[in-house]
């Protein structure tokens, strides 16, 4: 009997060290795909100032495709660790999802109005797929310190 309730709480520490390292690798695949999206952002910030508003095309399109993943980048048990998300995404998952398509739908958006070549109109688009940004973060991320 002392046999069996060893192994079972070995198993348990086991079962929790590897779930614990699992949520470390998903927070830091998202953490990386959020720094290219941030990076993207610059990126597209740039190109709006140089007047080269086609520039911004490429970086507006790999911001929509970490959009429209970034769900899949959150998944339950990823909340244990070294994050910065709140644990407000698994409590209004569908406001998290909404949140994740409007930023996808502004970053498409974005890419559209950029093939055109037209700074103003890409500025413009740009401040929009900003706000989406900040409505995900406000209610999602932690501040930073």
């Amino acid at each position: 009997m002392r046999h069996l309730v060893r192994a079972a709480a070995i198993g348990a520490v086991v079962l929790v060290t590897a779930g614990g390292a699992m949520a470390a690798g998903e927070i830091a695949a998202r953490q990386e795909a959020m720094k290219g999206a941030g990076g993207a952002m610059k990126a597209i910030k740039a190109a709006v100032e140089s007047g080269k508003a086609a520039d911004a095309v490429a970086p507006a399109e790999k911001i929509a495709a970490t959009m429209h993943k970034v769900t899949a980048l959150f998944p339950k048990g990823s909340d244990v660790g070294e994050t910065d998300a709140k644990p407000e995404i698994w409590q209004d998952w569908a406001k998290f999802e909404k949140a994740a398509a409007d930023a996808a739908a502004a970053a498409e958006k974005l890419a559209a109005v950029a093939k055109t070549d037209d700074p103003f109109a890409t500025g413009d688009a740009l401040k929009a797929l900003g706000g989406t940004c900040g409505a995900c973060h406000k209610p999602f991320r932690k501040p930073k310190t």
